[in-house]
């Protein structure tokens, strides 16, 4: 059995114990909150973080759709740019083969033109005569050897004639193949335009496609950079968190053991209560025993007084009935 003093010993260390507990108790607390703190930064550079991402992954989405219709577009331009070449091959082909042909009709032409002797000759006139020369060999009398002759004549201004239609169709056939010529030349001319403003579309195309994906080049270097700081957050996150759990245990832990204590002071607190009660009867128990023992002393003093025959005043006699010495009246 404990005795007071080993009691309060122990209330004491329990006390301190306690205020030890409640102290750390409210330390780990304060971490707690520090880290719940620090857990609501995380999370916000966190959903930051993964804004940020969905941003530049929105933005690569775009570069690559327009980047999409970039290609499209060059290959419609690389297909015209085909067909423009070959219509410029054909056109060259058709150029070349008509060259070809006027440099024929020229050569003949020009041997015609030699055969004629070069010189300008007045066809209706030609024609004219012709035709005097058949009506007097129609209406002039008959000579052989002059008809021999004239027919001669007539023969050879025909031929003529036949030169100078054969002379003036080479130059019509001349001119249309020349006009057709200057025709493929304006399709060409136009077709190495049309060809040259596809090349300055296909090269503006190809700069912006380069452009794009350099910017899709950077954001994929941001997203992977964002990602990474995403995981790094997301570790700390979970650093925190089962740091964050691991205080909490370890405040309940402790929490426990001032439950445990605190009874502990409960339990030790009764006891010294009821040590106190006990002490205290105890020493009523005495108090009461040595008035009682005074009373009885004082009592017989007083009874051997009245023996004696002396006389008791009023208190004297109060004390006599009270220690029962005397009857009370």
């Amino acid at each position: 059995m404990l005795n007071r003093d080993e009691i309060l010993s122990r209330v004491r260390e329990i006390s301190a114990s306690m205020s030890q507990l409640e102290g750390q108790i409210s330390a780990i607390t304060a971490e707690i909150e520090n880290r719940r703190t620090a857990l609501g930064e995380i999370r916000r550079s966190l959903a930051e973080v993964r804004s940020q991402i969905d941003n530049i992954r929105g933005k690569m989405q775009k570069i690559r759709d327009e980047l999409n219709q970039l290609r499209s577009r060059r290959q419609e331009l690389l297909e015209a740019l085909r067909r423009s070449r070959a219509s410029i091959h054909e056109l060259n082909i058709e150029l070349q083969k008509l060259r070809e042909k006027i440099e024929v009709y020229r050569k003949a032409l020009s041997a015609l033109n030699e055969y004629a002797g070069g010189r300008a000759v007045d066809k209706d006139k030609i024609k004219m005569l012709a035709e005097r020369l058949e009506f007097y060999f129609e209406t002039s009398p008959t000579d052989p050897e002059w008809e021999k002759q004239f027919i001669k004549i007539i023969s050879e201004i025909e031929k003529e004639l036949n030169i100078m239609d054969s002379i003036d169709k080479l130059k019509a056939h001349i001119q249309e193949i020349k006009s057709k010529i200057d025709e493929i030349k304006k399709k060409k001319e136009e077709a190495r335009k049309e060809v040259e403003a596809i090349v300055k579309n296909i090269i503006e195309l190809k700069e912006k496609i380069n452009s794009l994906r350099k910017e899709r080049e950077d954001a994929y270097k941001q997203l992977v950079e964002l990602k990474k700081k995403r995981d790094e957050l997301k570790q700390n996150r979970d650093r925190v968190k089962q740091e964050i759990a691991e205080l909490a245990l370890k405040r309940k832990e402790l929490r426990a053991q001032l439950a445990q204590l605190r009874d502990e002071l409960n339990k030790y607190t009764v006891l010294l209560k009821a040590i106190d009660l006990s002490e205290r009867y105890k020493a009523a128990a005495t108090t009461r025993e040595d008035t009682r023992r005074s009373l009885k002393e004082r009592a017989e003093e007083i009874y051997q007084r009245l023996l004696r025959g002396e006389r008791l005043s009023h208190e004297e006699i109060e004390i006599l009935i009270e220690a029962g010495y005397l009857p009370e009246e």
